[in-house]
């Protein structure tokens, strides 16, 4: 229990509806209005307090609209025969402690059913009072769930979908910057048998668009809500295949592409269709946007011309992309041997000529030699 002082300063501010009968007789409550959360347990936490001795105690808390027993307590007993069914058994009050002024209820599993204007209705032999405190329930729903397709204009549609809420809760939407885009949506709202409500929000999107959203859902009675994330499906860059050629002869193909989401399957194929996995590997990137980037390796072995294809699909969109190379690796081997051999002929030409280019050089270097010895010769 609180200290007497405070219970007192409480009671003497928010007593209602008291008569005396031998002095100061009040009734309060800790506060006029609860608010809880559907499975909560309430506690209403009043008091009484009497200037003399309150003896023969009886207690009433009643529900109203419409009016009903929520639990009798008369000189030292709790009375049952009038309860209200939907009470039963889960209604208690602390016993020990009324004869000291708590008269607090608790009420266990409060659903929506629950919530109205309560009264506790005190009155002993030293005086009587009442006290009335206003129960509200709200239910938080699930976590949004997201669904998506495209129209005939080919549009993306995002529908934000969640059930078990109460009251009606609002919706909002952020792009990826973080910018309120609530106003290009459009909410609609459903009620369940048992009160709660379930809300779809739907936002459009023109062709090509991408990147995260968050649907977040705010229940203004309980002040809280739940948020979500989803990233529309988009389809990436077509492949762009790169070729390089080894040492040994032996060609590496590189598949590059950006952009997709979700993370998409990629598989190699030969010109007869067979899947190529043993002989590729590929890796993947996550960029600032959420979508996913791919480079995919395909290690060709010796002598393996032909048509490969380098396919990458969307499972969301049920839709891909492809590209195809044509490699050639015994043309390049013929080129090769050819080239090869132009330069051995090319470099034994070079050769030659510089031998003849040398002897002649040689021979023009000793006739002149020659024609100099003769004109300096002694005449006869």
């Amino acid at each position: 229990m609180i200290p007497f002082f405070r219970l007192l300063a409480i009671l003497v501010t928010v007593y209602q509806g008291y008569s005396s009968k031998a002095g100061v007789f009040l009734v309060g409550c800790d506060s006029e209005s609860m608010t809880l959360r559907v499975t909560e347990d309430l506690i209403t936490s009043c008091y009484f307090y009497s200037q003399s001795e309150a003896q023969r105690i009886t207690v009433l808390w009643e529900r109203f609209d419409p009016q009903r027993v929520v639990y009798s307590y008369q000189i030292n007993q709790s009375l049952w025969q009038n309860q209200d069914p939907s009470y039963r058994n889960r209604t208690q009050m602390f016993e020990n402690e009324i004869a000291e002024g708590n008269v607090s209820l608790k009420l266990r599993n409060v659903s929506l059913l629950d919530a109205g204007m309560y009264r506790v209705n005190v009155s002993a032999s030293s005086g009587q009072g009442f006290k009335d405190i206003r129960v509200m329930v709200g239910a938080i729903g699930h976590s949004p769930r997201f669904h998506s397709f495209v129209t005939k204009r080919n549009h993306s549609v995002l529908i934000c979908d969640s059930a078990g809420w109460f009251p009606a809760p609002s919706v909002s939407w952020q792009n990826w910057w973080g910018l309120n885009i609530t106003k290009y949506s459009q909410t609609h709202e459903t009620d369940s048998r048992d009160g709660r409500v379930r809300v779809r929000s739907a936002m459009e999107f023109p062709t090509g668009s991408n990147g995260s959203y968050t649907c977040t859902i705010w229940n203004p009675l309980l002040y809280q809500g739940t948020s979500a994330n989803y990233t529309l499906p988009t389809l990436g860059n077509s492949p762009d295949i790169h070729s390089m050629v080894t040492g040994g002869g032996r060609s590496v193909l590189t598949c590059l592409s950006s952009g997709w989401y979700p993370t998409p399957n990629l598989t190699w194929h030969n010109e007869q269709g067979q899947a190529m996995t043993k002989l590729s590997q590929t890796e993947l990137t996550d960029d600032t946007r959420g979508s996913v980037s791919l480079k995919s390796t395909l290690r060709l072995e010796d002598d393996s011309n032909g048509n490969y294809t380098c396919a990458i699909w969307n499972p969301a969109l049920k839709q891909g992309l492809r590209s195809s190379f044509t490699v050639l690796i015994s043309r390049y081997k013929e080129i090769q041997s050819h080239w090869i051999a132009v330069g051995a002929i090319i470099s034994m030409s070079i050769v030659v000529v510089a031998a003849v280019i040398k002897a002649k050089s040689v021979i023009m270097l000793i006739k002149k030699e020659r024609k100099g010895h003769a004109a300096f010769s002694p005449a006869e």
